[in-house]
């Protein structure tokens, strides 16, 4: 039986194929760069804002951005590397700066062009949110600042009863449920810093008018 030789066809699909993965490659690289940097440049927006550096937080969270629309062009035409997972991770943390910045600044919730955004990002970035919200809360009590942590933590109930809403599997919001439980777990510790705060402000309150 005569053998078929396709030496020829087979180079041709190897150099088309490893031009290909080339591509592939190359944009994955750039990409997961650009993906380190949002990380970056997030994490300090959120220390940024804690420490009350509010113009420098607001320039880390615009170059997050940048990065972020960055690294969308150059995967557009790679969706296969662009759900893989670090993308998502990069823009969840992107949004909770945002989230976390509009809140303290302009006492409302971030809520973002959802053209430009991930939903399923959003939905993990507003959970992680309110841990950074927490967090701002407790050094509120160390100065000794308790306005407004009734407002505070009834906005931490409305997010946690927003989220629980979407009671999808795990694959469709990329295990939102395990985020949903560590926040209701947050909540009601500071449901009980906030009160014992409360409760021992307002007999300081009682005593100084005896």
């Amino acid at each position: 039986m005569k053998k078929i030789r396709q030496t020829s066809e087979l180079e041709e699909l190897e150099k088309d194929f490893s031009s290909l993965f080339d591509d592939e490659d190359k944009a994955r690289e750039q990409a997961l760069k650009l993906s380190r940097e949002i990380t970056r440049f997030s994490s300090q927006a959120i220390k940024n804002i804690h420490h009350l550096e509010f113009k420098q937080a607001k320039d880390f969270l615009v170059s997050a951005e940048k990065s972020l629309k960055n690294a969308k062009n150059i995967l557009v035409d790679f969706p296969e590397i662009r759900y893989a997972g670090f993308i998502h991770n990069a823009e969840k943390e992107l949004i909770e700066g945002l989230i976390f910045y509009t809140l303290i600044m302009e006492d409302k919730i971030y809520i973002p062009d959802f053209n430009e955004f991930d939903y399923i990002s959003y939905l993990h970035g507003l959970s992680e949110a309110m841990g950074e919200l927490r967090r701002y809360i407790l050094d509120r009590i160390r100065k000794n600042e308790v306005n407004n942590l009734e407002y505070y933590l009834s906005l931490m109930d409305d997010v946690y009863y927003f989220l629980t809403s979407f009671d999808y599997p795990d694959a469709l919001t990329r295990g939102l449920r395990r985020s949903v439980d560590v926040l209701r777990s947050l909540i009601e510790k500071t449901r009980s810093e906030i009160t014992l705060v409360l409760q021992h402000k307002s007999l300081e309150e009682r005593l100084k008018c005896q």
